[in-house]
């Protein structure tokens, strides 16, 4: 105890160390971009004091700014942080996974709005067998149900129309 206050012996734990290469790998990056800091803060959506505060490790930068700079150099956060990508085999390898990892998502999310157009596609088929059905077992239909039957047919060849196109997409950009 000294002046009343208890003291607590302090400790150094090494495995709570982390060396972050953040602020070594911004530097990095947009100097081989050969970009000003300026210029970087304009593409990202920040200001040039941002910038320099993280490179020179004042300040560490909001998740979301962290977020825009990763997009922007095609780096993923735990590659920026935890790697040294001055090596040049280390920054390929870096990139090449974050794009290796886009393309995948990228991939699984068409296959899911293609697995969804299907499903539309059948919705439309049953509604469609419905009105066929329930038109068939009516005798004589009066002149406003033959209008209102008229333009379900045209709705149901329009959503049809863009369902093919919809789908003719997803295929164009799976393809890609």
């Amino acid at each position: 105890m000294l002046n009343g206050k208890e003291q607590h012996p302090v400790t150094h734990d090494s495995s709570h160390v982390s060396t972050s290469f953040l602020q070594q790998n911004l530097r990095y990056l947009r100097k081989r971009l050969e970009m000003s800091q300026e210029q970087l803060a304009e593409k990202v959506g920040l200001n040039r004091g941002n910038i320099a505060s993280y490179e020179n490790a004042s300040a560490e930068p909001k998740i979301c700014n962290l977020l825009r700079l990763c997009k922007f150099f095609g780096i993923s956060i735990l590659d920026i942080t935890e790697q040294d990508l001055s090596e040049e085999t280390t920054l390929e390898k870096a990139i090449q996974k974050t794009h290796s990892n886009s393309f995948n998502n990228e991939l699984e999310t068409i296959m899911t709005f293609m697995k969804r157009s299907d499903e539309i596609q059948g919705v439309f088929e049953g509604i469609h067998k419905c009105h066929e059905f329930k038109i068939k077992n009516i005798e004589t239909l009066p002149q406003d149900m033959k209008f209102l039957l008229q333009h379900f047919e045209q709705l149901y060849d329009a959503a049809q129309t863009l369902l093919r196109q919809h789908q003719s997409l997803l295929e164009f950009i799976k393809g890609k």
